[in-house]
């Protein structure tokens, strides 16, 4: 994602939800799309039916020989909106399959354009856990829109498993301007092996004060973008 344009972001739906998308696809025979190092095309299925909480797939599926040990990131469609998964393709009775106790994440547009921070920029940012005691969770502001926030939690912290829809309170200062302290609702947490953990963050309750010292960062970060072009 380049700087300043109107990106997509990933939601991840709750248990029902995710159940639902699943029968969606389903009944709809939305095309499953997934990527092996094996084979040099995209594998394109769908689900054929459910059994004991699994999504099995067609029996024709078996001929391509898949493993069983690897996870893979499938896509698909339900009607124009787009979803995701994260699973292990798993193997019964020669049919594959994949267990429906996953998650399911959908592609949605962001309401304001997202800006990538310079990767240079000095910057300090953390989620506040108690400000009583201090006690601060130190993270990394990867990109911000007027609107939101995305965080990189620094490693070998140990974090409170945020939810969506739980409210935070955060602290951040970049490059020159004044810090800024808002609540904000998290939108989305990925977790991901071997990599910080990513939190995706709405502002909210902002004061115009911190309004415009978010306004001011992401004209700083165009002004970059602009010098950086010419």
């Amino acid at each position: 994602m380049s700087s300043g344009e109107v990106a997509e972001f990933i939601s991840e739906l709750n248990e029902t939800d995710s159940l639902s998308t699943l029968h969606r696809a389903h009944s709809e025979k939305s095309i499953l799309i997934f990527k092996l190092d094996i084979y040099p095309n995209p594998i394109k299925t769908f689900i054929e039916n459910f059994l004991d909480k699994r999504a099995i797939l067609p029996r024709d599926l078996t001929e391509l020989k898949l493993p069983t040990d690897k996870e893979v990131s499938i896509k698909f469609s339900v009607g124009t909106e787009i979803y995701f998964i994260k699973t292990l393709i798993k193997s019964h009775l020669n049919r594959y399959y994949f267990d429906m106790s996953l998650k399911v994440f959908q592609l949605k547009r962001r309401r304001e354009p997202r800006f990538l921070v310079p990767k240079k920029w000095q910057q300090t940012a953390c989620i506040v856990l108690n400000t009583a005691k201090l006690v601060q969770l130190k993270c990394t502001v990867i990109d911000i829109s007027l609107s939101g926030i995305r965080l990189e939690i620094a490693k070998g912290q140990t974090t409170a498993l945020y939810q969506r829809n739980d409210i935070i309170k955060i602290k951040f200062q970049i490059y020159k301007r004044a810090e800024i302290a808002s609540t904000a609702i998290v939108r989305f947490v990925l977790n991901r092996p071997n990599f910080p953990i990513l939190i995706g963050l709405e502002l909210a309750e902002m004061p115009d004060i911190a309004i415009e010292r978010v306004a001011n960062i992401i004209e700083d970060i165009n002004l970059a973008n602009t010098n950086k072009k010419n």
